[in-house]
């Protein structure tokens, strides 16, 4: 392993947070705009990982970069990543999908990013923000983050336990079930 999987095991957790919080309030497009204290934890959990692991692409990406923000991480990611943005994950169980950083490819920052810093800065003011759609919005994109960062891990088998509810698109490489497994090679790092 070249690295440490901390911020994978990270993911894994919050991702099981994503998981109970299906018991009671059902992934669907239909429930939305339900709200909770859950899915506040999740946003602000994820979007706080976000943040972190987006520093370490721009480091790994160009090591003298001092990116400190959405803005500098999508101006430095992105167009190393050109894919990065399409990349659809999807919540089988549920037939859900979600791009969570298409915004990236019209040059602005996710509708879930702009509720993760709302709850962050103006929980009282932005309570209404900490509902389903960011909460999926924001561990999906986190997934999508976490796994380029483990780009060669993902593929070396190496991303274990994998996700219970949330898959990428299987569209994006031959390899891939809708049940995908490790072993997979996310559309930037295809030959």
């Amino acid at each position: 392993m070249t690295q440490s999987l901390t911020y994978w095991q990270f993911f894994i957790a919050l991702e099981s947070d994503l998981e109970v919080t299906s018991r009671f309030v059902e992934p669907v497009t239909a429930n939305f705009a339900a709200y909770s204290v859950a899915f506040a934890q999740l946003i602000l959990g994820a979007g706080s990982e976000i943040d972190v692991i987006s520093k370490l692409l721009c480091d790994g990406i160009d090591p003298t970069s001092r990116a400190k923000n959405i803005n500098d991480y999508r101006q430095i990611i992105h167009p190393k990543f050109p894919r990065y943005h399409a990349l659809e994950v999807q919540v089988p169980r549920y037939s859900l999908t979600v791009t969570p950083w298409s915004e990236w490819g019209c040059g602005s920052n996710p509708e879930w990013w702009q509720a993760y810093n709302g709850i962050k800065h103006e929980r009282h003011n932005n309570y209404a923000l900490a509902n389903l759609k960011n909460a999926v919005n924001a561990v999906a994109g986190l997934f999508v983050a976490v796994l380029y960062l483990y780009h060669k891990e993902l593929r070396g088998n190496q991303l274990q336990p994998w996700p219970k509810i949330l898959s990428l698109n299987p569209s994006w490489n031959s390899r891939i079930r809708n049940d995908l497994r490790p072993g997979y090679t996310l559309p930037d790092f295809q030959s």
